[in-house]
């Protein structure tokens, strides 16, 4: 459906509306937990690192070949991390882990049968999928590393299997349905791509240039849907890292741009919420006025997310200089959104029908959301979110709407006699400028992510009391000893840390 593009009512924010663009694009890329590229990439690799490390716990068969991995920079590290078949392989083994159901790694597997000889990488930093392609090409070469889905052109019969599994992903990611192949995509459809990734670069150079960073393949494909022709998908677990489409969203670069924003956004939050989740209840529901039924409070946040990001490209687009309109022709006048589902609310009255109004309608709901049904990276992922969408949208709630709730109750003093010890065996990967520790325990094969308080809290857990450690956090924190501060900051730690079982009470 076609639409008119809303009225963001930038002037309410004080601020111009390019000057508007310009904040929202540098915020999309500032929170260090959800919007910093380089932040979300270092806790994953830690968590790539930790997770290897722990597979090789668990598999003898390929324990060397796993530890030797973990231990490479990260340069030889992405291309296998950020690989489509590969990835997949090694979040399959850390659910098997932890499920205790791990007999042998795959990524192990492909490790000792793969690799062999060859380098982890080439110095172009060509990636295992990706080097089957043929002819190889770059999607967009000097924004990123992402490659095309071409045809698959194996050496031997490892590569066979590698190319095989990666087609199996592909299939299971377009769902149910007769099987559709990759369409090779024409040098048509290549320039228009590349120029689609160069117009979000130009729009929201922050926020864009981060986004194409999490995406690895682009493959195009045609899929008929229940609700139409497949305009573009992420892969999200069941093809990590890769982004699908039709060929007609190459039709034009602000076509273009807004499937890579879109999708890019998708992968972004994808590896954002490996290191941090936002939500405690997964069961909250939320009614959704254009869809048959109701959404699960994460899927809120995901849509949100991306309702944000498009938001502010409207906004840059809207404000976009000549430069810009006579290098990739001038912005459409109106934004192409799916109808609401038949016989919903919104069907029926003919609202929610613009990215403004969902995006109004999903922050609302945000905000009603229980305290409680948020970890704390939820609420900070809300408040981010709905900072940067009141920037764009002077209509829209922001973090102050919420009701004025008391402070959340300070904790309750943890009352324990004995001595605190950390337990064994563990591995730990540490970010110290994240302020940040990744701990995996061989009991659980969990991980676990402790902020600066808590590692600092499970540090000191050598043998002390509780009193003794209430005094040498302080001293560690520079705090006040036997202050209410340091209490809270013990006793919530602790608590967290024995919920974890990361750490035992003994006496």
């Amino acid at each position: 459906m076609w639409s008119e593009l809303p009225s963001t009512g930038l002037p309410s924010t004080g601020l111009s509306s390019s000057d508007a663009v310009a904040r929202a694009d540098t915020l999309l890329c500032a929170d260090r937990q959800f919007g910093d590229s380089a932040a979300v990439g270092e806790r994953n690799y830690a968590r790539f690192r930790l997770g290897l490390t722990m597979l090789a716990r668990r598999d003898d068969t390929c324990a060397q070949a796993l530890r030797t991995t973990a231990a490479e920079p990260e340069e030889r590290l992405r291309p296998l991390l950020f690989d489509p078949v590969l990835r997949h392989c090694f979040e399959d083994d850390i659910l098997r882990l932890e499920n205790g159901t791990l007999e042998r790694s795959a990524f192990g597997r492909y490790l000792v049968e793969y690799r062999g000889e060859r380098p982890v990488t080439d110095p172009s930093s060509v990636g295992p999928c990706e080097g089957l392609t043929q002819p190889r090409r770059r999607a967009w070469p000097g924004l990123g590393n992402a490659w095309l889905l071409t045809e698959l052109k194996p050496r031997d019969p490892v590569d066979e299997m590698l190319g095989e599994r990666l087609m199996e992903l592909y299939r299971d990611a377009l769902g149910d349905g007769p099987a559709q192949v990759p369409v090779n995509p024409t040098s048509a459809d290549r320039a228009t791509l590349r120029e689609g990734a160069e117009l979000l670069a130009s729009l929201m150079p922050a926020a864009g240039a981060s986004v194409l960073g999490h995406i690895t393949m682009v493959g195009f494909t045609r899929r008929q849907t229940q609700e139409g022709p497949l305009q573009s998908m992420s892969g999200g677990d069941p093809l990590p890292s890769s982004v699908l489409m039709a060929p007609e969203r190459c039709t034009n670069p602000w076509l273009a741009a807004e499937s890579l924003l879109h999708e890019g956004s998708h992968l972004k939050l994808f590896d954002a919420l490996r290191t941090g989740s936002v939500v405690r209840n997964a069961t909250e529901r939320v009614p959704i006025p254009w869809r048959i039924g109701s959404w699960t409070a994460i899927r809120v946040f995901v849509a949100l997310h991306f309702y944000v990001h498009l938001l502010v490209f409207q906004a840059a687009a809207a404000a976009a200089d000549e430069a810009v309109r006579k290098r990739f022709g001038p912005p459409p006048a109106a934004e192409v959104i799916d109808e609401p589902s038949p016989g919903t609310p919104a069907a029926l009255r003919g609202s929610h029908r613009t990215s403004a109004e969902r995006a109004r309608y999903l922050a609302e709901r945000v905000l009603a959301l229980p305290e409680e049904a948020l970890t704390e990276n939820g609420h900070r992922f809300a408040r981010w979110l709905l900072t940067v969408l009141h920037l764009v949208d002077g209509d829209a709630p922001t973090p102050q709407d919420r009701a004025e709730t008391a402070a959340r109750p300070p904790s309750a003093t943890v009352s324990l006699t004995g001595v605190l010890q950390r337990v064994t065996p563990v591995d730990a990967c540490a970010l110290p400028s994240l302020g940040q520790l990744v701990v995996g325990d061989a009991a659980s094969a969990r991980m676990h992510w402790l902020n600066s308080r808590s590692w600092t809290v499970y540090s000191l857990c050598d043998g002390r009391d509780l009193d003794s450690l209430r005094t040498a956090y302080a001293d560690a924190a520079g705090l006040s000893a036997g202050s209410a501060e340091v209490d809270r900051h013990v006793s919530d730690s602790v608590r967290q840390l024995v919920a974890a079982g990361l750490i035992t009470r003994r006496g």
